[in-house]
């Protein structure tokens, strides 16, 4: 999906331009992250990703030989980090 919008710039010289710019919104509706994916979803790097997932902290699932990280794992995880309750 992508939209257009029109923003006024103000220079330091106080002189105004109009500019349109066009700007590409992603919405991220998948229901399973690649392992890179989830570590950005999360702020963390791959390495801890890979740590979290040896030691069960998150889980995951092979889809074939993909390595797959469910995005209601990542909502668990965070949900026990925090002490709120998971539906």
């Amino acid at each position: 999906m992508s939209a257009t919008a029109q923003v006024h710039i103000t220079t330091d010289r106080g002189v105004r331009e109009d500019r349109v710019l066009n700007v590409v919104v992603e919405n991220d509706d998948r229901l399973l992250l690649t392992v890179v994916e989830a570590a950005r979803r999360l702020g963390i790097g791959r390495t801890l990703m890979y740590d979290l997932l040896a030691t069960g902290e998150i889980t995951s699932v092979h889809v074939g030989r993909l390595h797959k990280i469910p995005v209601g794992a990542l909502d668990a995880y965070v949900a026990r980090l925090t002490g709120a309750d998971h539906p």
